[in-house]
Protein backbone atom coordinates (compact mmCIF):
# COMPACT_ATOMS: atom_id res chain seq x y z
CA UNK A 1 0.00 0.00 0.00
CA UNK A 2 1.12 3.39 -0.89
CA UNK A 3 2.03 6.01 2.02
CA UNK A 4 -0.71 8.01 0.77
CA UNK A 5 -3.59 5.16 0.97
CA UNK A 6 -1.74 4.08 4.42
CA UNK A 7 -2.53 7.88 5.61
CA UNK A 8 -5.64 7.36 4.08
CA UNK A 9 -6.85 4.65 6.53
CA UNK A 10 -5.61 5.98 9.35
CA UNK A 11 -9.30 8.08 9.60
CA UNK A 12 -11.31 5.03 9.29
CA UNK A 13 -10.48 4.76 12.93
CA UNK A 14 -12.84 7.37 14.76
CA UNK A 15 -10.55 8.17 17.09
CA UNK A 16 -7.81 9.19 15.02
CA UNK A 17 -11.04 11.42 12.86
CA UNK A 18 -11.80 13.30 16.01
CA UNK A 19 -7.97 13.93 16.59
CA UNK A 20 -7.36 15.64 13.07
CA UNK A 21 -10.50 17.31 13.42
CA UNK A 22 -9.62 18.88 16.89
CA UNK A 23 -6.21 19.73 15.79
CA UNK A 24 -7.84 21.88 12.95
CA UNK A 25 -10.04 23.43 15.38
CA UNK A 26 -7.73 24.14 17.58
CA UNK A 27 -4.75 25.63 14.99
CA UNK A 28 -6.23 27.48 12.43
CA UNK A 29 -9.79 28.40 13.47
CA UNK A 30 -9.23 31.51 15.93
CA UNK A 31 -7.43 34.79 15.79
CA UNK A 32 -6.22 36.73 18.31
CA UNK A 33 -8.49 38.89 20.54
CA UNK A 34 -8.47 41.45 23.14
CA UNK A 35 -7.96 41.44 26.33
CA UNK A 36 -10.25 43.67 28.51
CA UNK A 37 -11.08 45.23 31.90
CA UNK A 38 -14.70 44.02 32.32
CA UNK A 39 -15.33 47.50 33.76
CA UNK A 40 -13.41 50.05 31.55
CA UNK A 41 -10.60 51.54 33.92
CA UNK A 42 -10.59 55.08 35.06
CA UNK A 43 -8.41 57.69 33.95
CA UNK A 44 -6.17 57.34 36.68
CA UNK A 45 -5.66 53.79 36.62
CA UNK A 46 -3.64 51.57 33.88
CA UNK A 47 -2.59 47.89 33.40
CA UNK A 48 -0.18 45.89 32.14
CA UNK A 49 0.29 41.96 31.97
CA UNK A 50 0.67 38.79 30.18
CA UNK A 51 -1.60 36.90 28.33
CA UNK A 52 -1.18 32.97 27.23
CA UNK A 53 -4.12 32.15 24.44
CA UNK A 54 -4.12 28.94 22.39
CA UNK A 55 -4.81 31.34 19.36
CA UNK A 56 -1.12 32.33 19.44
CA UNK A 57 0.83 29.84 21.41
CA UNK A 58 3.23 32.94 21.93
CA UNK A 59 3.03 35.07 25.32
CA UNK A 60 1.97 38.47 24.39
CA UNK A 61 2.15 41.86 26.38
CA UNK A 62 -0.82 43.80 27.36
CA UNK A 63 -1.18 47.60 27.98
CA UNK A 64 -4.99 49.28 29.19
CA UNK A 65 -5.17 53.00 30.25
CA UNK A 66 -8.34 54.55 31.09
CA UNK A 67 -9.49 57.44 28.32
CA UNK A 68 -12.47 58.34 30.70
CA UNK A 69 -15.10 57.88 32.98
CA UNK A 70 -17.13 55.37 31.00
CA UNK A 71 -13.98 53.85 28.84
CA UNK A 72 -10.70 52.70 28.12
CA UNK A 73 -8.49 51.28 25.45
CA UNK A 74 -5.71 48.87 25.04
CA UNK A 75 -3.06 47.10 23.17
CA UNK A 76 -1.38 43.70 23.00
CA UNK A 77 2.40 43.18 21.30
CA UNK A 78 3.35 40.03 20.69
CA UNK A 79 6.42 38.40 20.92
CA UNK A 80 6.67 38.95 16.89
CA UNK A 81 4.01 41.08 14.95
CA UNK A 82 2.32 38.35 13.50
CA UNK A 83 1.08 36.66 16.52
CA UNK A 84 -1.84 39.09 17.79
CA UNK A 85 -0.78 42.91 17.83
CA UNK A 86 -3.54 44.69 18.46
CA UNK A 87 -5.49 47.98 19.65
CA UNK A 88 -9.00 47.80 21.14
CA UNK A 89 -11.44 49.99 23.59
CA UNK A 90 -14.01 49.25 25.53
CA UNK A 91 -17.23 51.29 26.06
CA UNK A 92 -20.01 51.30 28.84
CA UNK A 93 -22.78 51.21 27.90
CA UNK A 94 -24.99 51.09 31.03
CA UNK A 95 -24.02 50.73 35.15
CA UNK A 96 -26.32 49.06 36.75
CA UNK A 97 -24.94 48.56 39.78
CA UNK A 98 -24.18 44.99 40.39
CA UNK A 99 -24.48 44.48 36.62
CA UNK A 100 -22.32 46.03 33.79
CA UNK A 101 -23.39 46.51 30.47
CA UNK A 102 -20.23 47.07 27.97
CA UNK A 103 -19.06 47.02 24.15
CA UNK A 104 -16.11 46.63 22.52
CA UNK A 105 -14.42 47.70 19.36
CA UNK A 106 -10.66 45.75 18.57
CA UNK A 107 -8.66 45.44 15.40
CA UNK A 108 -5.88 43.04 15.59
CA UNK A 109 -2.54 42.48 13.09
CA UNK A 110 -2.42 38.39 13.22
CA UNK A 111 -1.85 35.41 10.54
CA UNK A 112 -5.20 36.17 10.50
CA UNK A 113 -6.16 39.28 10.85
CA UNK A 114 -9.27 40.75 12.08
CA UNK A 115 -11.57 43.38 13.29
CA UNK A 116 -14.41 42.49 16.14
CA UNK A 117 -17.16 43.96 18.06
CA UNK A 118 -17.79 42.40 21.69
CA UNK A 119 -21.08 42.73 23.77
CA UNK A 120 -20.32 41.88 27.54
CA UNK A 121 -22.86 41.22 29.78
CA UNK A 122 -20.82 41.81 33.06
CA UNK A 123 -21.79 40.88 36.92
CA UNK A 124 -19.64 42.62 39.48
CA UNK A 125 -19.16 40.63 42.74
CA UNK A 126 -18.64 41.86 46.16
CA UNK A 127 -14.76 41.04 47.70
CA UNK A 128 -15.03 40.05 51.46
CA UNK A 129 -11.74 39.89 54.02
CA UNK A 130 -11.51 38.49 57.41
CA UNK A 131 -10.86 40.88 59.68
CA UNK A 132 -9.77 40.35 63.65
CA UNK A 133 -11.64 43.35 65.95
CA UNK A 134 -11.33 42.96 69.76
CA UNK A 135 -10.92 39.47 69.47
CA UNK A 136 -13.98 38.63 66.93
CA UNK A 137 -13.59 37.66 63.78
CA UNK A 138 -15.72 38.81 61.30
CA UNK A 139 -16.11 39.44 57.31
CA UNK A 140 -15.87 42.51 55.68
CA UNK A 141 -16.96 43.74 52.03
CA UNK A 142 -13.98 45.59 50.82
CA UNK A 143 -14.40 48.58 49.20
CA UNK A 144 -13.88 49.37 45.49
CA UNK A 145 -12.30 46.08 44.78
CA UNK A 146 -14.98 43.44 42.89
CA UNK A 147 -14.65 40.35 41.07
CA UNK A 148 -15.91 39.63 37.91
CA UNK A 149 -17.92 37.22 35.62
CA UNK A 150 -18.89 37.68 32.45
CA UNK A 151 -20.47 36.26 29.05
CA UNK A 152 -20.26 38.06 25.84
CA UNK A 153 -21.42 37.42 22.20
CA UNK A 154 -18.32 38.28 19.77
CA UNK A 155 -18.56 39.22 16.18
CA UNK A 156 -15.45 38.70 14.14
CA UNK A 157 -14.69 39.80 10.45
CA UNK A 158 -10.95 38.05 8.81
CA UNK A 159 -10.90 39.80 5.45
CA UNK A 160 -8.59 37.21 4.58
CA UNK A 161 -8.77 33.87 6.14
CA UNK A 162 -6.55 30.97 6.27
CA UNK A 163 -7.18 29.92 2.80
CA UNK A 164 -7.64 33.73 1.20
CA UNK A 165 -11.02 33.96 1.93
CA UNK A 166 -13.89 36.45 3.87
CA UNK A 167 -14.56 35.21 7.24
CA UNK A 168 -17.28 36.26 9.31
CA UNK A 169 -17.17 34.24 12.63
CA UNK A 170 -19.88 34.74 15.78
CA UNK A 171 -20.00 33.52 18.98
CA UNK A 172 -20.18 33.06 22.64
CA UNK A 173 -17.80 33.51 25.19
CA UNK A 174 -17.48 33.23 29.20
CA UNK A 175 -14.73 34.81 31.62
CA UNK A 176 -13.67 35.72 34.80
CA UNK A 177 -11.61 38.44 36.16
CA UNK A 178 -10.43 38.44 39.68
CA UNK A 179 -9.26 42.46 40.79
CA UNK A 180 -8.55 43.57 37.40
CA UNK A 181 -5.58 41.78 37.73
CA UNK A 182 -5.96 38.55 36.53
CA UNK A 183 -8.59 35.92 35.00
CA UNK A 184 -9.27 33.39 32.14
CA UNK A 185 -12.00 33.63 29.43
CA UNK A 186 -13.15 30.55 27.40
CA UNK A 187 -15.19 30.88 24.07
CA UNK A 188 -16.57 29.44 20.73
CA UNK A 189 -16.79 30.97 17.61
CA UNK A 190 -18.36 29.54 14.12
CA UNK A 191 -17.51 30.87 10.90
CA UNK A 192 -21.25 30.80 9.05
CA UNK A 193 -19.74 32.16 5.75
CA UNK A 194 -16.42 30.88 5.03
CA UNK A 195 -15.61 28.14 3.60
CA UNK A 196 -12.22 25.74 4.77
CA UNK A 197 -11.60 22.87 2.27
CA UNK A 198 -11.11 19.46 3.66
CA UNK A 199 -9.41 16.53 2.66
CA UNK A 200 -11.36 13.78 0.78
CA UNK A 201 -10.70 10.81 3.39
CA UNK A 202 -12.76 12.84 5.92
CA UNK A 203 -15.87 14.35 4.03
CA UNK A 204 -16.94 13.54 1.05
CA UNK A 205 -18.08 16.69 0.58
CA UNK A 206 -15.62 19.84 -0.30
CA UNK A 207 -16.18 22.58 1.92
CA UNK A 208 -17.29 22.23 5.78
CA UNK A 209 -18.00 25.04 8.05
CA UNK A 210 -15.02 26.63 10.36
CA UNK A 211 -15.11 26.44 13.53
CA UNK A 212 -12.84 27.88 16.57
CA UNK A 213 -12.03 27.98 20.36
CA UNK A 214 -10.73 30.33 22.10
CA UNK A 215 -9.28 29.43 25.55
CA UNK A 216 -7.24 32.10 27.30
CA UNK A 217 -4.92 33.11 30.67
CA UNK A 218 -3.97 36.70 31.70
CA UNK A 219 -2.16 38.37 34.86
CA UNK A 220 -0.56 41.44 35.34
CA UNK A 221 -0.64 44.83 37.81
CA UNK A 222 -3.64 47.04 38.15
CA UNK A 223 -1.46 50.76 38.74
CA UNK A 224 -3.47 53.95 40.14
CA UNK A 225 -1.95 57.19 40.35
Amino acid sequence: MSPAGKFKDMFKNPKNYFLYLFLIVFTVSCTSHAVISPDPLKPEESYKGVVLSAENMIPQFVYRKGLGQNMDGGIRIGMLPVHGSGVDATIKLRDEGSRLHTINFAATYADQSSFGATYYNVSRKDRTKTVRRDGKVFKQTETDVFNYGYVGLRYNYIPSGFWGDNVHLFGLLYGMNFRKTWGFELGYFHDFSGRTPVPEFIYDAKYAPLSGISMRFWFGELIKI
